[in-house]
């Protein structure tokens, strides 16, 4: 029997072509195998693989994988999601309601449909943990950290290494180190990779290393752009709005810009949004025919 599914690549939060976070995106008629959706996106070894399908309740059912697991929760792989459903009739521009692993999360979506922004996420900010290991782990010196180092998290754990332009540059992608934070220093049993920074506003410069080695260090991460921006309000002052761009990424990558609000709330954590621009790169179908020739 044949199976295809419809394909298509995006990029999300790319400034110009072949930039920002490739995403691919697999629309699904119904409910699809776990195993098959994981097994695919290790074939596609894309940072983050999405599988839409219409909701029985209205919404949009939303799975994300990795080449290795699949996660309750990430930036651009929901903002993404959002475009494309509106673009292939799941849902209509402004609020679109995701049913993902973790829960219902809403983005709106643009009346061009080219563009989306997350609602407001509750950002939680961890106290400080030593940073000579975590510095170590993106092949820094143990104490290259300008700031207090912090793990936060709006559904996806981060620990965020502020530190100079220098040092931002000189970072590396080590995904054992990586893996091994976990374990290695108390408050990071939760973190999911390093958000390396430069603290400085308007424009954040950032790069973020995961675990994971097909894509070590990911060239757009939303949830890691919302830990940076817990870490930027819990530094401020309480209640403080902030906006501001974060851009990711390297020369032989690529980057990304993506658009941060937040707020701190005295006492109850940080609110924090993240969007940005969505474009399509490639249109298709998978392939999924058990019956071809393997002669």
């Amino acid at each position: 029997m044949g199976v295809g599914m419809e394909f298509e690549l995006v990029e999300v939060f790319g400034s110009e072509p072949l930039t920002g976070g490739p995403l691919g995106v697999v629309l699904c008629e119904d409910a699809c195998d776990d195993a098959l959706m994981q097994r695919l996106a290790a074939r596609l070894a894309m940072p983050e693989t999405v599988f839409l399908r219409r909701g029985d309740g209205g919404e949009v059912e939303v799975r994300i994988f990795t080449p290795y697991v699949e996660l309750d929760f990430a930036g651009h792989p929901l903002v993404g999601a959002a475009v494309v459903a509106v673009q292939r009739g799941l849902a209509t521009p402004g609020w679109v309601a995701m049913r993902t692993r973790g829960g219902i999360v809403r983005a709106r979506v643009g009346p061009g449909m080219d563009s989306a922004a997350l609602e407001e996420r509750l950002c939680q900010v961890g106290p400080p943990v030593a940073p000579d290991l975590v510095c170590e782990a993106v092949g820094l010196a143990p104490d290259a950290a300008a700031g207090p180092v912090r793990p936060a998290s709006a559904g996806l754990g981060f620990v965020c290494l502020p530190v100079s332009a220098a040092d931002l540059r000189a970072a590396r992608a080590l995904p054992l180190e990586v893996a091994a934070l976990a374990e290695r220093v108390p408050g990071l049993a939760d973190v999911f990779g390093v958000a390396v920074f430069v603290p400085r506003l308007p424009e954040v410069r950032t790069r973020v290393f995961v675990p994971e080695p097909v894509c070590a260090e990911d060239p757009a991460t939303g949830s890691a752009a919302l830990a940076v921006a817990g870490w930027l309000a819990h530094q401020g002052r309480p209640e403080e709005s902030l906006a501001f761009d974060v851009v990711q990424g390297t020369a032989e990558l690529g980057f990304a810009r993506m658009r941060v609000k937040a707020r701190g709330q005295a006492g109850r954590g940080v609110l924090a949004s993240v969007g940005g621009g969505v474009r399509t790169l490639v249109q298709g179908r998978l392939n999924l025919d058990e019956t071809a020739d393997r002669a």
